[in-house]
């Protein structure tokens, strides 16, 4: 006989031997196997309420600190979520056919639960993915319209990231989904079906959906998408832009900043200046508009100053390399970062890591030694290892860059970097408050205190970077002497401390620089964009030190400048400086 011969006549056995099961065993097994079904699909539906409950809370919280309407609509979408699944299964219950008192009832009531998952996971798309998706949607759409100054290419690239991301997880989820009623719930039904069948019952017909159900589902995404377009249609997210004379007190109530202030430049002289709030969060100690704020990285043009007048003084040229300055580092820094250049350095195309070594971070902490010191074992430790790109081939936002060159410019002085600065910039512009570290003295509420935000709570701290990286972020003073800094920038009318052409050279973007790309346009310590209200080209940055957000915006062209800064950081801190800036510009740019 052949192998086929056998499994013919094996399987011919197998079919033809019938086994009997007792009435009373298959009616245990099948309610045991009911209440593992009920079970899974409680605990599923659990999840899924708990995750909506915790999302909606999540994303109303996203708008009320970023104010955007678009985030309270996607909360709502998922509120509806989960109040499907209670309501589905309110319904579910109610219209169970019978109590399960025999065999067939029992049966019965499991192809019931059976096929209403079935129409579940059929329907996903419409009562699950599609009400999320109107809400992200209106989010990702919110979000490339409010990035729309970046240019058409970094709005499609957005746009193209949104779909790729979203299509590919909701794809999967409704995979998932689909493969789960072909592999696991058809089959059961089936197998229900031949049971009712083997006891001689007929099948009962499916029971319709509820026809409110439906209509309550079309109804629904119907308002989700008015309400999403909306949204969209609007442009602008709402309060993202404030109105015009609104109340710098509102602004940083609605963004939930502990305070906020900012500071007007027209025509060559402060002429609008306010603030709002308290000093230190749980005192009532109110800021004031002489304030002192940490600027944190608007500390880099600062140092970008500082250096070209040292090139002006014939102490250092652009091309200077790191070689010059350490020979001593030879054979101890990596060979890539011996010709890299003062320029590159401040143009963050050096080659140095966004992100510093552990070990030399760590280190860095413990403060041991003079400054001076820290900053030279620092950047040894960033010299010795790899750039982190070919240099003068990319642009890495690097604070170890400017670490760099604030010992750079320490080697060649003979002086300590706060020193240098102090003396050379801050006492001829009269930057009298200027300084470095957390503002005011230790335990005081003197000054605005930085804060943090952990586990729902609002936590002050005077705390700030290692002085390893003072020449790139840990320079603090008061708005009007930051202020007094643009006005130099702008028309350098400040005894001449820069040649004309310095000036304009540190206002130069890189070399090759793609001006619709803000990343690639930096120059030293500017980011240089173009904005309609500044009647062309604007000169910007930003800083924060985690626990201070501040932000700068020059228009050379209509000699006017904003700053606005606030003693929190995150994106409620960058949305309510935003605002204030925008209140800022329409006040006093009304064109």
């Amino acid at each position: 006989m052949s192998f086929e011969d056998l499994q013919k006549a094996w399987q011919s056995q197998n079919t033809s031997a019938r086994v009997t099961i007792n009435t009373d065993l298959l009616m245990k097994e099948v309610r045991r196997n009911q209440r593992q079904f009920a079970s899974t699909i409680f605990w599923r539906d659990a999840r899924e309420v708990g995750t909506c409950a915790l999302m909606t809370l999540f994303f109303l919280d996203w708008g009320r600190r970023w104010g955007w309407w678009s985030f309270y609509l996607l909360s709502f979408c998922c509120l509806f979520v989960g109040i499907f699944f209670l309501v589905d299964r309110w319904i579910q219950h109610r219209r169970r056919p019978v109590k399960s008192e025999s065999l067939r009832e029992s049966v019965e009531n499991s192809l019931f639960e059976v096929n209403h998952q079935i129409w579940l996971l059929k329907n996903i798309f419409w009562w699950y993915l599609l009400p999320v998706l109107i809400g992200v949607g209106a989010v990702a759409a919110s979000v490339v319209w409010h990035r729309r100054d970046a240019g058409a290419g970094t709005m499609m690239g957005l746009a193209a990231v949104y779909i790729v991301v979203y299509g590919a997880v909701y794809g999967g989820v409704y995979w998932l989904n689909q493969r789960a009623v072909r592999k696991t719930l058809e089959p059961r039904r089936q197998e229900l079906e031949a049971l009712l069948a083997e006891t001689g019952n007929p099948v009962p017909p499916p029971i319709m959906k509820n026809k409110t159900m439906k209509t309550i589902i079309v109804l629904t995404i119907l308002l989700l998408a008015v309400l999403a377009i909306g949204v969209i249609l609007a442009g602008v997210p709402s309060n993202s832009t404030a109105a015009p004379g609104q109340s710098l007190a509102a602004i940083g109530k609605r963004n939930d900043l502990p305070a906020l202030a900012v500071v007007v430049v027209k025509n060559g002289q402060v002429c609008d200046r306010a603030a709002a709030g308290v000093r230190k969060w749980g005192d009532p100690t109110p800021v004031t508009t002489n304030d002192v704020f940490h600027i944190g990285s608007c500390t880099k043009s600062m140092t970008a100053t500082l250096t070209g007048m040292l090139i002006d003084e014939g102490k250092l040229r652009w091309d200077t390399t790191i070689a010059e300055v350490f020979p001593e580092l030879k054979g101890k820094m990596d060979k890539q970062y011996e010709a890299v250049t003062v320029e590159q350095l401040l143009h963050h195309r050096g080659g140095a890591p966004a992100d510093p070594p552990d070990a030399a971070w760590k280190r860095a902490w413990e403060e041991k030694g003079t400054p001076t010191e820290q900053r030279r074992e620092f950047i040894e430790a960033v010299l010795a290892q790899p750039p982190a790109a070919a240099p003068g081939t990319k642009m890495i936002y690097s604070n170890q860059g400017y670490a760099i060159i604030g010992a750079m410019l320490e080697k060649i002085t003979g002086q300590d970097y706060e020193t240098l600065i102090t003396e050379k910039l801050f006492k001829p512009l009269h930057m009298d408050t200027a300084g470095f570290g957390p503002p005011g003295a230790k335990d005081a509420v003197d000054q605005p205190w930085g804060h943090v935000r952990k586990l729902a709570m609002t936590i002050p701290l005077q705390v700030d970077n290692p002085p390893a990286i003072a020449s790139a972020g840990r320079v603090h003073c008061s708005l009007d002497d930051l202020a007094r800094f643009a006005l130099f920038h702008m028309q350098n009318s400040t005894n001449g401390l820069l040649k004309p052409e310095t000036l304009a050279r540190l206002h130069a973007p890189s070399v090759g620089a793609d001006i619709g790309s803000p990343l690639e346009n930096y120059a030293c310590g500017w980011v240089i964009l173009q904005r309609g209200w500044a009647g062309g080209t604007t000169w910007w940055h930003n800083g924060s030190n985690t626990m201070w957000y501040i932000v700068m915006w020059l228009a050379p062209g209509k000699d006017f400048a904003v700053i606005a800064a606030t003693n929190i950081a995150g994106p409620g801190a960058e949305q309510g400086c935003d605002e204030a800036a925008t209140a800022m510009i329409h006040k006093w740019l009304p064109d």
